[in-house]
């Protein structure tokens, strides 16, 4: 364990001393001709020597855990020795990292005066200004490590947050363009920029930064999703449209991400009135690519539905129901559709029965059983699924008329008139509209 300690204590003593520059040994030359040149020695004061020797007990300190000691070597080591710019440095992290943001500028101040080209000083001193929320100074020293190692992304992003958070957007966006105009070859500056301008509803230069993606990845199905949403704020519909299909048509998007995209797209009003042909061609598209046919089934059904298409959506609501029979709206659907289409009366009523087990405080599936036995001149079992749905109540008043009228009916014609006049007047009573159940009211009042 002790071994252990000391290496990573050699290690980081290593490091820190080429941070800090204080060891200015040069390497050997290169060329091959001078591969075996001994390098000239440089002598190192005594002084030095100490300063070097207590750095490395500091920060033994330090990388077993002992901070406070640490801090105060590193304090009494650049009080003695305020030339030793690698200990103003270490001192001013452990400073920043307690919070104590006023000392650890000092500190940083101090290194970087002692050594204006190091860029790990450098960065504490714009860490330490951006603490202090003197956002234009930390700008101004990260600006110095850029012009020592050149446009980079983790400076320039760093940057841009910078005057962002200063509510400077002009100047982070100088500083993305900068990004972009050094790296023309990574579009995703191009996409930052656009997406900056688009927040800015500056959409004319937006679109410039989207045109240069294109260019350069006309397959790429983001940045057709990217030109959906611009035509879209923009007012251009059929642009948006024409996007969103060449995007599904790429590979790299799955169904499930298609879908979600479908349904966050468009508002329920587009998905199913103004927009809805285009949303049916792509959702097409994601039940084609998806390899289980149960797993959108009900989400086609649903469009089908909608489409009154109402045979093949039975259909795919059938496949849904396969997969999962627990939500209750699926079933509703189904029984909707069922009885859009006659041929398929029988089903009807198999799933009616299956759907009362299943949820019998809902009204619809005893009403649509009623409805299938009165059809087949089977009153007493008609009257029995109503009565099921008169004992469970009628959720705010939903098919209670309808119950009521066709309980009439079926008393009726069972001959019990007394009861089947309560029921008749009760459906008028709940829904005057009620036509059905009016005329044999005014039929059952003759007799």
């Amino acid at each position: 364990m002790r071994a252990t300690r000391m290496k990573a204590t050699v290690l980081a003593v290593l490091a820190l001393l080429a941070a800090s520059g204080c060891a200015s040994r040069k390497a050997a030359p290169s060329a091959a001709a001078e591969r075996y040149r001994r390098p000239p020695i440089r002598e190192v004061s005594e002084e030095q020597l100490k300063a070097d020797g207590r750095l490395i007990d500091a920060l033994a300190l330090q990388e077993t855990g002992h901070t406070d000691e640490a801090l105060t070597a590193y304090a009494a080591l650049t009080r003695d020795v305020p030339s030793t710019a690698a200990a103003w440095y270490a001192q001013g992290q452990l400073l920043l990292q307690r919070g104590w943001t006023d000392s650890a500028l000092h500190c940083a101040q101090r290194a970087v005066q002692l050594q204006g080209d190091n860029v790990w000083y450098l960065l504490l001193l714009a860490q330490s200004h951006e603490q202090s929320g003197h956002t234009a100074e930390a700008v101004a020293a990260l600006d110095r490590v850029e012009a020592l190692k050149g446009v980079s992304e983790g400076i320039s992003l760093n940057k841009q947050r910078l005057w962002e958070s200063a509510g400077r957007h002009d100047k982070a966006m100088k500083e993305i363009e900068a990004l972009a105009d050094a790296m023309p070859q990574e579009p995703r500056y191009q996409a930052v920029l656009a997406e900056m301008n688009m927040q800015r509803k500056n959409y004319k230069r937006a679109k410039m930064y989207y045109d240069r993606i294109l260019a350069a990845a006309p397959n790429d199905e983001y940045i057709h999703l990217q030109l959906a949403e611009y035509y879209k704020q923009t007012g251009r519909t059929a642009e948006a449209d024409s996007e969103m299909v060449r995007a599904f048509a790429q590979p790299g998007l799955e169904a499930r991400t298609k879908l979600q995209l479908l349904t966050s797209f468009y508002s329920e009003e587009e998905f199913y009135g103004s927009r809805r042909d285009v949303c049916f061609r792509l959702l097409e598209g994601v039940m084609q690519q998806s390899d289980d046919p149960t797993e959108y089934a009900v989400f086609y059904g649903d469009m089908l539905m909608h489409l009154e298409r109402y045979d093949e959506a039975a259909d795919h609501l059938i496949t849904g129901l396969q997969r999962d029979s627990s939500r209750y709206e699926v079933w509703e659907a189904l029984l909707l559709c069922l009885g859009k289409v006659p041929a398929r009366e029988e089903e009807l009523g198999l799933y009616a029965r299956r759907a009362e087990r299943l949820f019998p405080m809902h009204a619809l599936p005893h009403y649509t059983a009623a409805v299938y036995a009165r059809r087949h001149d089977d009153c007493e079992a008609a009257l029995a699924a109503l009565n099921k749905a008169v004992r469970w109540g009628f959720n705010k008043g939903y098919l209670e008329s309808e119950c009521y009228g066709l309980m009439a009916e079926c008393l009726h014609q069972e001959g019990r008139d007394d009861e089947a006049l309560r029921c008749a007047r009760h459906a008028v009573n709940v829904n005057p509209k009620n036509a059905a159940a009016q005329q044999l009211l005014n039929e059952i009042n003759k007799h």
